[in-house]
């Protein structure tokens, strides 16, 4: 069984309390709301409580999402707090790859102005240079740009890619494909695009949450050397 993970820190309209998950605690809670994975469940806990359970309020680390800075939620995203905790987090995801996504553009076109790249520079990007994974190479032509990936490395050691199409899709495409990739999961992860090379999710939030319970490592991410750091060098398309 995997240790506990607190995913993040949130709070609420104090009009919009929520109700402490800790069993036995009847308690409503606004504020310093910490999300935790504990054995698989999902649990929303008022500070007093998670520190009691876990020993401290810094037992578990840093938080995964927002860095433990207490969000405070939107109605909606309150609501899915309560209904949906797995969609949130998926959004919260989506949400931080978007700003990182946008800062990395940000500094590249100052490195750009600053320093323009040299002809032999220009030669090595183009050529692609070892360990480098610039977004601007995308593995996939049929790929949306500035969209955020989630990588899956697999106890059977394959490797799969959470992407967003163009056209807004969501597909789970083998990284490195195989023979037989199309036969590999059933169809809660989606059914199989030959066109595209991978699964076409229908309900992407249920296929996630079916790879992640299956996985040894995990990243969602905006960038493709995050992405080559858990599953290997990215693939000859």
């Amino acid at each position: 069984m995997s240790a506990p993970q607190l995913l993040a820190v949130v709070e609420v309209e104090k009009a919009e309390r929520v109700y402490c998950a800790q069993p036995g605690c009847n308690h409503t809670v606004y504020k310093a709301i910490h999300v935790v994975r504990d054995g698989g469940q999902l649990m929303a806990l008022g500070s007093t409580c998670f520190a009691k359970r876990y020993g401290s309020l810094t037992a578990l680390g840093r938080a995964q999402h927002w860095g433990g800075k207490g969000k405070l939620l939107t109605s909606e995203e309150r609501a899915l707090l309560q209904g949906n905790t797995e969609a949130l987090l998926a959004r919260f995801a989506e949400e931080e790859a978007r700003i990182r996504a946008a800062a990395e553009q940000k500094v590249e076109r100052l490195r750009e102005h600053l320093a323009p790249p040299s002809a032999s520079l220009v030669q090595l990007r183009s050529h692609g240079i070892p360990g480098a994974a610039p977004r601007q190479s995308m593995p996939w032509s049929w790929m949306k740009p500035l969209t955020s990936v989630a990588a899956f490395k697999m106890t059977d050691g394959s490797g799969w890619v959470r992407v967003q199409h163009k056209d807004g899709r969501q597909f789970i495409v083998p990284w490195p494909t195989f023979d037989g990739w199309e036969e590999a999961w059933p169809p809660v992860v989606g059914h199989p695009n030959l066109d595209v090379g991978g699964y076409e999710a229908g309900n992407v939030i249920e296929a996630v949450a079916y790879l992640r319970a299956r996985a040894s490592r995990e990243k969602v991410t905006g960038l493709w050397n995050d992405v080559m750091s858990v599953l290997g060098p990215k693939p000859e398309m």
